[in-house]
């Protein structure tokens, strides 16, 4: 396996990214899913930029 970092700024731009593709969703529940792994990329940029202001 390898090893890939990620910053918080490509971490938001995934959840930008997703949210963007929900917003052409036709299927609600398809939106529901997509915005739930949009909140997961947020809270990971979240947690990256605390841990890169330390």
């Amino acid at each position: 396996m390898t090893q890939q970092t990620i910053t918080w700024r490509q971490a938001a731009a995934h959840a930008a990214a997703v949210l963007e593709r929900a917003d052409c969703e036709p299927n609600p529940d398809m939106v529901e899913a997509k915005v739930s792994i949009a909140d997961g990329w947020t809270s990971l940029a979240v947690a990256l930029s605390e841990i890169e202001k330390t």
